[in-house]
């Protein structure tokens, strides 16, 4: 059984939010067959949209104008770009709620809860466990 049917999914979206280049599809191209592991991958690509237009491209940065987490745990987030007069509400997991403001804290956006910063260093602890690479530290995006 290949490594790549093991891998935690999970772990596999923080790592493609947080460090997108470390499975780039030409070099785990095993990996990204397995449709489950496509649908992480276009999750990942989704919330790295949302940090880019929240930090924002030189002349755009939105801001976030409200945050509400669902009974099941669905973040539902809303922000606003005003040079592009655009609004955007969109469902996130915990995870991708986690990993998204541990981005937004990384590019000076924001402060990072404890809790999700050890989600986002849990998940990365698991995949590196799913893959076999030795310590939990392996995969910890620097701060």
């Amino acid at each position: 059984m290949s490594v790549w049917n093991k891998v935690d999914l999970d772990a596999l979206l923080c790592a493609l939010i947080l460090a997108p280049n470390t499975f780039s599809r030409n070099r785990f191209f095993q990996l990204f067959e397995q449709p489950k592991a496509l649908r992480v991958r276009r999750r990942a690509a989704r919330v790295r949209g949302i940090i880019r237009q929240l930090v924002g491209d030189g002349t755009s940065k939105g801001v976030i104008v409200g945050e509400r987490i669902m009974t099941d745990g669905q973040v539902i987030l809303r922000y606003h770009v005003a040079e592009l007069d655009l609004t955007r509400s969109t469902a996130l997991t915990e995870l991708e709620a986690a990993a998204l403001r541990y981005a937004l804290w990384r590019a000076g956006e924001g402060k990072l809860e404890r809790a999700d910063r050890q989600k986002v260093e849990t998940a990365f602890a698991r995949l590196s466990k799913s893959l076999d690479l030795g310590g939990s530290d392996s995969l910890v995006p620097p701060e």
